[in-house]
């Protein structure tokens, strides 16, 4: 019998801000599926020293015609050959966002030395939502699980593995290294897979909840959580399962930053789920605001700065957005994010 579907949602920037408060919790009981790094092939030769960095907009078709929903475009940007670093920075957005929301953070990880990708992939509805009335016990987890690998885990949706998280990854760097095959991108490929050594991941809202799981199944060089993830146990009371699950990465890899004001996801719950996947080893939270890096080399950080709302970012609740959505991210007086040394700590050090 066939699997139904996760609702469309309407695309827009409202809904992007708003995203992923509802998002619960938990994966299999059963051990997570370790997959252990594929030995590296031989060192990707230098690119020519004339190459340069360069947006790209790049529609999921291209990458793989079989794709047929979610085709908002991928956003890519190579590094300069001076800068290179042979590190990939993928961004995963929230519930119903699209990485144009997030071309700050992509910006700043190529201007660091990172391939950079805003990555779009079936999140039309939050993960709470779906198993909002759902009475297994590892509902979310389940969900997020086929979300990330397209295997069949959950009856509530029906991800391919091509149209994954990870199945969209590697048709998207194969696309990158068959176009641009100067650029480097090929690099992060073994075997037909991800070189997930290499690769720091991170998400905002639900794509946070994605990151903090693909802690569980991968050795990745980072992960970066930002407002998220907010997963709870739909209401049984008791906490998200999948989120104690063991790290394959290890917490001192992982990162989270929140708004103390976040209007979705409260600081409690949030910092409850950090210290669950091992943050606290690290520290209580510390405030960036008046702080430096390296934030007392924290893994739980947060800010408390007013966000002013205007007519061009219609949100109810700009706080759950303005840890790393562009519309409603803090600028300086020169026009740069306030929270870039905070991403570059985290995410681009």
């Amino acid at each position: 019998m066939g699997k139904p579907k996760a609702s469309l949602l309407a695309l827009g920037i409202l809904f992007a801000l708003n995203a992923c408060g509802s998002d619960s919790a938990q994966s299999s009981g059963a051990p997570p599926v370790v997959i252990a790094p594929t030995p590296p092939t031989a060192p990707t030769p230098p690119p020519p020293a004339s190459i340069t960095s360069i947006e790209r907009d790049i529609a999921p078709a291209l990458t793989n015609a079989a794709l047929t929903d979610n085709l908002s475009a991928h956003f890519a940007i190579n590094p300069t050959s001076a800068s290179m670093r042979n590190r990939l920075f993928v961004m995963l957005p929230g519930t119903t966002a699209i990485p144009r929301f997030y071309r700050l953070i992509v910006r700043a990880g190529a201007a660091r030395g990172f391939h950079s990708i805003g990555l779009t992939y079936p999140n039309d509805e939050a993960v709470g939502t779906i198993c909002a009335s759902s009475l297994r016990p590892d509902c979310p987890g389940e969900v997020r699980r086929e979300i990330i690998t397209g295997s069949d885990t959950s009856p509530l949706v029906s991800i391919s593995q091509q149209n994954s998280i990870t199945g969209r990854l590697v048709a998207l760097l194969t696309y990158m290294h068959s176009n641009y095959p100067n650029e480097g991108w090929g690099q992060y490929l073994v075997g037909g897979a991800p070189n997930w050594s290499v690769i720091t991941l991170a998400g905002h809202s639900q794509g946070a909840g994605h990151a903090a799981y693909m802690s569980k199944l991968h050795i990745l060089d980072r992960i970066a959580m930002f407002s998220g993830p907010g997963d709870t146990g739909n209401g049984n009371g008791l906490p998200a399962q999948w989120i104690a699950l063991p790290n394959v990465t290890p917490a001192a890899r992982q990162y989270g930053f929140t708004h103390q004001q976040d209007e979705l996801v409260p600081l409690a719950l949030i910092e409850f789920n950090w210290n669950q996947i091992g943050l606290g080893a690290f520290g209580a939270s510390i405030s960036v605001d008046g702080n430096a890096e390296p934030f007392g080399e924290r893994r739980q950080l947060t800010t408390n700065i007013a966000i002013p709302v205007s007519p061009l970012s219609p949100s109810t609740a700009p706080a759950h957005g303005s840890t790393v959505v562009d519309v409603v991210t803090p600028l300086t007086s020169l026009g740069e994010p306030i929270y870039l040394p905070v991403w570059n700590y985290m995410v681009f050090p």
